[in-house]
């Protein structure tokens, strides 16, 4: 008799001479792993075995392969025997390595292993003696966040240009005699015979540009240095240096447009160009205006205003609802309007993390939250929501805030953390205004970690089986 193998699976035989399991196999079962269960009801066949995933049967069904032997077989049938018990235990052996491996990696790194978001809150929150303890720095102020804090810190700030350029600007800026200018010097007299009039007409007009060196030449009275003059004080220098020589002179002056008294107005304006500076002066939103407003909505636009080396930024919107930003300007003065909106980015258990932009003048915490979708209920600690900035070094101290060793030219570091699990959390964020470039981070909650460790834990288990 030939001692042939098949390979069974549901009633498919599946080896190299392909034959069908006899129809008479009514019940029985296989060896699973460590476990034999015995063949009956098999006419012409005895109980053979199975070994998981071994190539040396000759027989592989999908990862379950097992062998019949016909009766006969004794001795083949005992070979495999003590095959399959050997291939088993060495199985077992490589599935505890494996798991013990594995266990010892996640317990050497610890929770550090685990993929994540960013920090955490109990880094975020804990106290300054435990982060001396752990070693873990903290070189940014904490704010909870409570009424008495909004009241300090809730409201936007309106920067305006700081004062830089506002302090050196007046009115009368634009009457300044400056080298370029254009000037219509008129001077009348009383007799037909004087040296300005004639019969025909009693005044002269003289057009005059001031020189590189700030001087101009009138007839009769020679070279008169006029840059930095007013348009009266050249009126009265010119009039006493006709005094004897003319008859009864009366002498205006007139600053022509074209000269140097003009500013500059570049960028996203919807008429950029060279606007003159009238004898009243010009303010900065004047300029704009000029140029026919910007071309975006004034809340994402900054408007920039340079002077000789001196540079000075401010966000238009403030410009106009701050009555010390409108600032006075000043001949040559060059007014460029960007384009830049507002943003800030969501980072953490948020449903739409991302950089997002100021969609109103004024955005509210809360407003800021509901625009990133909201906490994401999967993973979200609702009691560790923070917000990131660098903030001004008084209003810090004004919220009892210890002030950090360490800070950088955008202002203090500082943290406000507030706790959404509260129903009075929901007004405080719709009275904390949101600033350019701020940061707002959700923790995850400390069950999420967990589930992470299980899965890594399930797929050591995988791995090993």
């Amino acid at each position: 008799m030939r001692c042939e193998k098949l390979g069974v699976e549901g009633g498919t035989a599946s080896s190299a001479s392909t034959l069908s399991p006899p129809p008479e196999l009514a019940s029985g079962h296989y060896q699973n792993g460590n476990h034999f269960r015995k063949y009956s009801q098999v006419t012409g066949f005895q109980k053979g075995g199975l070994i998981h995933g071994s190539q040396s049967a000759g027989v592989e069904v999908g990862r379950t392969p097992f062998v019949l032997l016909p009766k006969g077989c004794d001795a083949q049938n005992r070979k495999l025997k003590t095959k399959m018990v050997v291939e088993a235990k060495r199985r077992k052996v490589r599935w505890r390595g494996a798991m013990a491996l594995g266990f010892a990696a996640l317990a050497l790194a610890g929770c550090t292993t685990l993929p994540g978001q960013g920090t955490s809150k109990a880094t975020i929150t804990m106290s300054d003696q435990a982060a001396k303890q752990e070693n873990v720095s903290r070189d940014f102020a904490l704010v909870p966040v409570t009424p008495a804090v909004i009241g300090k810190v809730g409201a936007p700030i309106k920067a305006g240009f700081a004062g830089s350029l506002s302090s050196r600007s007046s009115s009368t800026a634009g009457t300044n005699i400056r080298v370029g200018d254009r000037l219509t010097v008129r001077i009348w007299e009383s007799s037909a015979e004087g040296l300005f009039s004639t019969s025909e007409q009693k005044s002269s007009a003289i057009p005059v540009i001031v020189s590189n060196d700030g001087n101009i030449n009138i007839p009769y009275v020679g070279n008169l240095q006029v840059a930095g003059m007013t348009v009266d004080q050249v009126r009265t220098h010119i009039a006493d240096g006709l005094r004897g020589k003319a008859v009864d002179p009366e002498v205006s002056v007139i600053l022509e447009k074209g000269g140097a008294q003009n500013v500059t107005v570049v960028g996203d304006a919807r008429s950029p160009g060279r606007f003159d500076i009238p004898a009243s002066g010009l303010r900065l939103l004047d300029a704009v205006a000029m140029a026919k407003g910007a071309t975006q909505a004034t809340h994402d636009m900054e408007v920039s205003l340079v002077r000789g080396s001196s540079v000075a930024r401010a966000r238009l919107d403030e410009v106009i609802s701050t009555g010390s930003a409108n600032v006075w300007l000043q001949p040559r003065d060059t007014v460029q309007l960007l384009h830049n909106p507002r943003s800030f980015s969501a980072m953490g258990a948020v449903k739409k993390p991302s950089q997002h932009t100021f969609n109103t003048e004024q955005v509210t915490l809360a407003e800021a939250i509901s625009q990133v979708g909201g906490l994401d209920d999967k993973v979200a600690d609702d009691s560790g929501v923070f917000l990131f900035r660098f903030e001004n070094r008084d209003r810090v101290k004004g919220t009892g805030a210890t002030l950090p060793n360490r800070t950088y030219s955008q202002g203090v570091p500082t943290i406000y953390w507030i706790d959404m699990s509260t129903p009075e959390a929901i007004f405080m964020t719709q009275a904390f205004t949101m600033r350019d470039k701020d940061v707002l981070f959700v923790a995850n909650a400390p069950s999420t970690d967990l589930a992470k460790f299980t899965a890594l834990v399930l797929a050591t288990l995988a791995i090993a089986s």
